[in-house]
């Protein structure tokens, strides 16, 4: 996928742009680089992208491992809402990939993610809470 929008790969910012951050987003996942997607979170942030909740160095992992693969993300947002520093964010999702023992993946369902602005002023996720409504093969 090419990026459309300008990026600083070493210090990516979500930004408070509902629309931009979508699509940031979108890109550092679809380009399948498990260790930019992580510079997107906190160093502190949680994911339950996995099924459950990792942090640090067990976060960069699972990420690093499960976009090896290149799956592809679609996302709708569903609704955005900031507050200061805050953000609450509702995501709709359509995960497409191939497994690790080569089968199909399908996953969709719904994302709640919490975004913080740091002190450097970017916006980095500090929590996301996917729930997939269905794990389908395809």
């Amino acid at each position: 996928m090419a990026i459309t929008v300008d990026i600083d790969f070493d210090n990516p910012d979500l930004t408070d742009d509902t629309d931009l951050q979508n699509e940031i987003f979108l890109q550092v996942f679809n380009s399948g680089d498990g260790e930019l997607f992580d510079k997107l979170y906190r160093a502190d942030a949680i994911s339950n992208f996995s099924g459950e909740p990792l942090t640090g160095a067990a976060r960069l992992k699972f990420f690093k491992e499960f976009l090896a693969s290149k799956p592809s993300l679609q996302a709708t947002v569903t609704h955005s809402y900031v507050a200061g520093d805050v953000a609450l964010i509702g995501v709709q999702y359509t995960i497409d990939g191939i497994q690790a023992d080569g089968a199909p993946l399908h996953l969709e369902g719904t994302c709640t993610d919490v975004l913080r602005r740091v002190e450097d002023g970017r916006w980095l996720m500090a929590v996301d809470r996917p729930v997939a409504g269905s794990l389908l093969p395809e």
